[in-house]
């Protein structure tokens, strides 16, 4: 058996723009509460946009890819 813990939720999402901008550029985190693991995860991977967009500037041929997997902690010892 795996020592990893198991995927509770699993959120993804993909979006295409032939062209994006921003007027303000966005501040945005996840955060996991309850009873989520340590090692509950999120991320992109992204083409055409950087990781830190700059405002007023067009990007073209945008593709996002996101998600988030949110885990269990492990099962306590009886």
């Amino acid at each position: 058996m795996s020592d990893e813990n198991p995927v509770a939720i699993l959120f993804s999402a993909k979006v295409k723009a032939d062209r994006l901008r921003f007027e303000t550029a966005p501040e945005n985190s996840v955060v996991f509460t309850g009873d989520a693991a340590e090692d509950s995860t999120s991320g992109s991977t992204r083409t055409n946009l950087p990781d830190e967009v700059e405002e007023n500037v067009t990007y073209r041929d945008v593709e996002v890819h996101y998600a988030i997997e949110a885990k269990l902690p492990p099962a306590a010892d009886s």
